[in-house]
């Protein structure tokens, strides 16, 4: 078009006769032309939210079915035991889609930096593709170390280096690769389970090199900074928002004004990763590293304005919800997405997950409601936590089996949940009433 332009304006200047017809019709292409232009663009960025306001992105069967493309290689960096170690990713897709700028929601697997696969996050990774989501499970570098405040940290930062590989690779796919995956670049949500929401909460808020911790200063050289050296530099690594299934953060200053909103959920008396700021262990050894979880995370976004959604579960469970109650959790999780990827702002604060009362023959409990005593019958030696409604334990007590009596009257009115310790699912609703 440029060499017929350049002709064209040629003969404007030497058919001196035609100048005048000449100018008047390049006005009126230079006319239609802008007109076409903004109704293009228009349409483009009508187009661009079609996907928004259909039920997407939050209805569990938006699409009937998925399509696994496993084993895509990302990158690659030297492993736990210092040897040469290829990094792949799986892509969940729907099946049927039509839509090409579709966002993204990657999902880290757990295992305390020391176990885990990718296809650990296989069910997560399909309820985010039902939804109209891409959904990627990436490896990261696991393996076996003697827990220690330095190896734990170097864990953790293998895992953000590694995911920040990933964020950069989907982009370079886009730029390079022709797009094969269907992908909005600037709808990126960065997230995982346990060890993964560590490593997912490092990657989206540790981003400055002032913000290295000091018993890493001497590994930067060799490892790559902030940014790591797993593959696709040069591309950005910054992603739209992050979700914490259970997940902990080295220092809650590392969140700044400006970041990326963060969805949480986590439970009151996780003894795995912690709910507040505690010492971290790694396999019951303590580590000396400190951490703060969900409930301390949260006060720091509330505090600089930063949009957040937290939801607490009362027991002692680490991500007991996924099993207990998966369809809230994930709801609460997915809404989140959908609402970072067509808005509203997401701007639900922290909520309290109301326990539901399960149906056991572990224990019943009499009278109910009670103003202060109450009985319960035990079919075997228990340790029992009674809750308050907003997932607080309240008190803890070891009962023995057959008939035991405790005394709630010192607990203000209200609802309360006894709910045995571990990995049982039984719960019982008891009212507290002086009425």
């Amino acid at each position: 078009m440029d060499a017929d332009f350049s002709t064209s304006v040629g003969s404007v200047v030497t058919v001196t006769r035609y100048h005048l017809a000449f100018r008047s019709n390049l006005q009126n292409m230079i006319r239609i032309a802008t007109l076409s232009s903004l109704l293009l663009l228009a349409f483009s960025s009508a187009n661009a939210q079609s996907d928004c306001g259909t039920g997407r992105y939050t209805d569990p069967l938006y699409f009937d079915s998925v399509s696994v493309l496993s084993g895509v290689v990302y990158g690659a960096n030297n492993g736990v035991n210092g040897q040469p170690q290829t990094l792949l990713l799986d892509v969940y897709q729907p099946v049927g889609d039509t839509f090409q700028d579709r966002p993204v929601v990657i999902v880290a697997f757990g295992g305390s930096f020391i176990a885990g696969t990718r296809q650990d996050v296989a069910e997560l990774c399909q309820a985010f593709a039902h939804r109209g989501y891409v959904a990627i499970a990436p490896d990261y570098r696991i393996g076996f170390f003697f827990p220690t405040e330095a190896t734990t940290t170097r864990a953790v930062v293998r895992c953000m280096h590694d995911l920040k590989a990933c964020v950069r690779f989907l982009r370079k796919s886009v730029a390079e690769d022709g797009d094969p995956y269907g992908i909005d670049t600037d709808r990126i949500i960065v997230g995982g389970v346990s060890a993964g929401a560590i490593g997912a909460l490092h990657c989206t808020y540790l981003d400055q090199s002032s913000e290295i911790p000091p018993i890493l200063f001497g590994d930067t050289a060799t490892t790559g900074g902030v940014e790591g050296l797993s593959g696709s530099q040069g591309y950005s690594s910054d992603v739209l928002a992050c979700y914490s299934l259970s997940g902990a953060i080295g220092d809650t200053t590392w969140i700044q004004a400006g970041d990326q909103p963060l969805c949480s959920i986590h439970e009151v008396g996780d003894g795995v990763v912690p709910y507040g700021t505690m010492e971290v262990s790694v396999v019951g050894i303590p580590t000396g590293l400190m951490a703060s979880g969900s409930a301390d995370i949260h006060p720091r976004f509330d505090h600089l304005g930063i949009p957040n959604c937290f939801l607490s579960y009362p027991g002692t469970g680490h991500v007991g919800y996924l099993t207990s109650d998966p369809v809230t959790s994930l709801e609460f999780v997915a809404e989140f997405c959908a609402n970072m990827v067509c808005g509203p702002a997401p701007s639900c604060g922290t909520l309290y997950a109301a326990v539901p009362e399960l149906g056991n023959d572990l224990f019943s409990a009499y009278p109910n409601p009670t103003s202060g005593l109450v009985t319960l019958n035990l079919s075997e030696a228990t340790d029992i936590s009674i809750l308050a409604a907003d997932g607080r334990c309240v008190k803890r007590l070891r009962l023995n089996a057959g008939q035991s009596t405790i005394d709630v009257q010192e607990l203000p009115d209200g609802l309360y949940i006894l709910r045995p310790e571990g990995d049982r699912t039984a719960s019982l609703r008891i009212v507290k009433s002086t009425n």
